[in-house]
């Protein structure tokens, strides 16, 4: 079993991705709840958006693995700038999946879009990390705790992060209850917010859209602001209801064998 220090770069992101992976079972979970209590029908993902989703996560992995390894903490983390270098990447897997190039003209636009929404996604990627807390300092935290558990099992870390009860035993040893509860609810409200979600996806939007002529942005604003915006409040109020009820559900199983 490998110990913290002399975990190679490879050995990290595999640990990231298996984080990510068990992350997306529950976040998969969740989803189908939301569409059902909200009367959607469940929608399956659509294979395209599945390999844009693991290839981002494959590059997030990799850039973490290796800051980690790093471990100067001078550097930060993951910052905006980081996410703004993937976008020519991600692009470039959406003419894939089109099958074609993009036109200049396209490929500018859907940058601008891009840059844009990763620059917004990551104040929200920096709700997850407690307060006060050093994002270095916690992710040696889990990564130890991980190594340590599977040690006492026997069975490969990554292996260890496929199962549920793994990973409750993993949240139990990282955090009290209650500051499960609280780190939680912290995430809800700052990524079930309105207003945040018209910042990462609305404005983008419009700045693509409306390019250069303020007035058409303007009057596309006030439109989507009459029109839109009652609409996604109500969604998100009714959104927040079911995952707090499941955030509920979720505490007690965790915590029930603490």
């Amino acid at each position: 079993m490998p110990k913290k220090q002399t975990l190679a770069v490879a050995e990290l992101k595999s640990l990231l991705l298996a984080r990510f992976n068990a992350g997306q079972s529950k976040q998969a979970k969740l989803q189908a709840r939301l569409q059902q209590e909200l009367g959607n029908e469940v929608q399956e993902e659509k294979p395209e958006a599945i390999a844009i989703k693991n290839k981002f996560a494959d590059w997030i992995s990799d850039v973490l693995a290796r800051r980690l390894k790093q471990n100067r903490r001078t550097t930060p983390l993951l910052s905006s700038r980081d996410f703004v270098k993937f976008v020519p990447s991600m692009i470039d897997e959406i003419a894939k999946i089109e099958g074609g190039e993009l036109e200049a003209e396209e490929r500018k636009m859907f940058e601008k879009f891009m840059k844009a929404m990763f620059e917004n996604i990551f104040e929200m990627v920096h709700a997850m990390v407690p307060p006060r807390k050093n994002p270095y300092e916690e992710y040696w935290r889990w990564t130890t705790t991980v190594l340590d558990l599977a040690a006492e099992r026997g069975i490969l870390p990554t292996e260890l992060l496929a199962l549920e009860n793994a990973t409750d035993e993993i949240t139990r040893r990282m955090f009290t209850k209650k500051q499960f509860v609280a780190l939680s609810k912290k995430a809800v409200n700052k990524l079930m917010d309105a207003d945040m979600l018209k910042k990462i996806i609305v404005q983008p939007m419009l700045d693509m859209v409306a390019e250069g002529d303020e007035k058409e942005r303007r009057e596309l604003e006030q439109e989507l602001e009459t029109e839109l915006m009652p609409q996604l409040r109500e969604t998100v109020e009714k959104s927040k209801v079911v995952i707090n009820a499941w955030l509920g559900e979720e505490v007690e199983r965790i915590y029930a064998a603490a």
